[in-house]
């Protein structure tokens, strides 16, 4: 058995819920901060589809005891979803 400390990171699933969206970015309601500079992969809900973009937190400020706003650029979406995006954008300007 190892006795050192191990150190490392780890993935978690964090209930998110999208407060602005654009082709460019988001604005997201959650529980927990996000350091700015770092990048996620956000799992995006739309119409019961799922789309995976890959964003660098820009900012991140509580709102609440328990809440922050973070805000979120596209840095890396695959070309597929990114359609998928913008034909979802579109569809809720009319």
């Amino acid at each position: 058995m190892i006795s050192e400390p191990v150190t490392g990171t780890a993935r978690a699933q964090v209930p998110a819920r999208l407060l602005d969206l654009s082709l460019g970015g988001a604005l997201l309601d959650l529980s927990t901060s996000l350091d700015v500079g770092a990048i996620h992969d956000f799992a995006l809900q739309l119409d019961g589809e799922v789309l995976w973009v890959q964003g660098e937190v820009r900012r991140c400020r509580r709102v609440r005891d328990e809440g922050f706003q973070v805000g979120v650029e596209f840095i890396g979406i695959d070309p597929h979803d990114q359609s998928r995006l913008q034909s979802y954008l579109k569809q809720r300007q009319q």
